[in-house]
């Protein structure tokens, strides 16, 4: 009866008066909201978890029938095998184009067919990184061209794309040359040291440190000076800090991705990440304030620009985002230039020296060797070392076989039908040259698989050669 009369005159004095003769107290309808609340919220993961796997169109694809786990799915299993073994193990027992079950039973497509894989990556703007994905990047690194989609990674890439054209790459080649030299000085003193012409060298932490002091003066003009000292600077300690491996997955982390209260759990690996992140943000927002305030300081002396004439990234990017042709909506914000990436790059070096030092392909050595050693000195310009096409060759194939990063993540951002070059038949016998995905369904692109792939490369696509 109150209600009525609520509804029919709602002024003050007649919500005073609903309120004082309300037949609950407040703790019971704070009860009642939360019990909602809470019942809904697991309502909802009941139906993420059981009831959308069964509904999801990828249920009629080829796939194993039977998981591991309620829980994990297959993905433990995925975890703990050789990387992409699981994987091509399916492909071969399924064909071109699968489904499994991921954390919580959701359905997963992973796909080596060339024109699905080619139609997901050539409309990035509707199969963009899984939202789980994005806020590691963005926490990782911030919200930078890694973690950028659509019309931010366009105005992004707008800015950068100045700083890696063949002039600024050219004016790069002397820090390579100098750190290389450092660490060629570096080996032969520990070989001499040995007494020996043989010694062991762990040429993968070696590596490491030359990248990272490469990427620190190309990139941003910071002396890292790892080869001299080692991992002693305050912001190399903070990447092994974020990025050293664990050995086995952080359950917690995963979990968190479907369960986003349990970020809130405090955690020995958390607490190291964001001490590492306040380190990274301190200093990298640091090298940005200080080379716009050069810049700045440079602007309306004549002969300035020439004056602060940096080859590094950095300086390259800022003044590329401060010229006046830029409108105010597509400059970069200060979150958004630092981030490392050391560790592809010496992974990537290390596994090219391993294929290289095999006896059976002591030929490519030489070969390579001879090559190299018809060039006119020991600091090459960038346009002879790009007429080597052997050294090319040996490189890219080093690429292909040995890629860094073994798979790629999408997302579906809308109801949509992948084509295929190879048709293949559904659960129910049916012949399809599509395949049909729904809103927020992961794709796996497997990288490395599709790299060894023996009907795109050969019989030997296996071999270095």
């Amino acid at each position: 009866m109150s209600l009525a009369l609520l509804v029919e005159d709602p002024s003050a004095e007649r919500i005073l008066h609903v309120i004082k003769h309300f037949p609950f107290s407040r703790w019971q309808v704070v009860g009642v909201a939360m019990g909602g609340y809470v019942a809904y919220k697991v309502a909802r993961f009941l139906t993420f978890w059981f009831i959308d796997p069964q509904l999801s169109p990828l249920k009629s694809m080829p796939g194993p029938d039977s998981y591991d786990s309620l829980l994990w799915g297959d993905f433990r299993r995925i975890l703990s095998a050789p990387p992409s073994s699981i994987y091509r193990q399916w492909f071969a027992k399924y064909g071109h184009s699968f489904s499994y079950r991921g954390t919580f039973l959701i359905r997963r497509l992973c796909a080596k067919d060339p024109k699905a894989v080619a139609y997901i990556l050539n409309h990035s703007s509707d199969y963009p990184k899984p939202p789980h994905v994005r806020t590691w990047l963005g926490k990782t690194f911030g919200q930078g061209v890694l973690f950028a989609e659509g019309e931010d990674h366009r105005r992004q890439r707008k800015i950068m794309n100045p700083c890696f054209g063949p002039s600024q790459v050219r004016e790069l080649v002397p820090i390579f040359y100098e750190k290389a030299f450092e660490l060629r000085d570096i080996w032969l003193g520990q070989i001499e040291a040995s007494g020996s012409e043989r010694e062991e060298i762990d040429i993968l932490v070696w590596l490491t440190r030359t990248t990272l002091d490469i990427i620190g003066l190309a990139g941003f003009d910071y002396e890292f000076k790892t080869l001299s000292i080692g991992e002693k600077d305050e912001l190399i300690q903070a990447f092994i800090g974020l990025f050293n491996p664990t050995p086995t997955p952080p359950i917690i982390p995963l979990l968190a991705n479907a369960i986003p209260i349990l970020q809130l759990i405090p955690n020995h690996r958390a607490k190291v990440a964001a001490r590492s992140k306040a380190v990274m943000h301190r200093v990298g927002q640091k090298l940005v304030q200080d080379k716009r305030s050069a810049l700045a300081a440079t602007a309306g002396i004549e002969g300035g620009e020439n004056t602060l004439k940096g080859r590094d990234l950095l300086s390259v990017l800022i003044k590329a985002n401060m010229e006046a042709d830029v409108k105010d909506s597509e400059r970069l914000s200060d979150e958004e230039f630092i981030g490392p990436g050391h560790e592809t790059t010496s992974t990537t070096v290390t596994w090219l020296m391993y294929e290289l030092a095999q006896p059976h392909k002591r030929q490519i050595q030489d070969t390579l060797r001879a090559e190299l050693l018809s060039v006119t000195s020991n600091r090459p310009p960038m346009e002879e070392l790009n007429a080597l096409p052997y050294l090319d060759a040996v490189i890219r194939e080093n690429l292909r076989l040995n890629n860094a990063v073994d798979i790629t993540v999408r997302c579906a951002g809308k109801d949509d039908y992948i084509p295929v070059s190879t048709p293949f038949f559904d659960k129910s016998g049916v012949e399809r040259t599509e395949i049909r995905v729904a809103p927020g369904k992961q794709i796996i692109v497997p990288i490395s698989i599709l790299n060894r792939d023996k009907e795109i490369w050969g019989d030997d696509a296996d071999e270095f050669k």
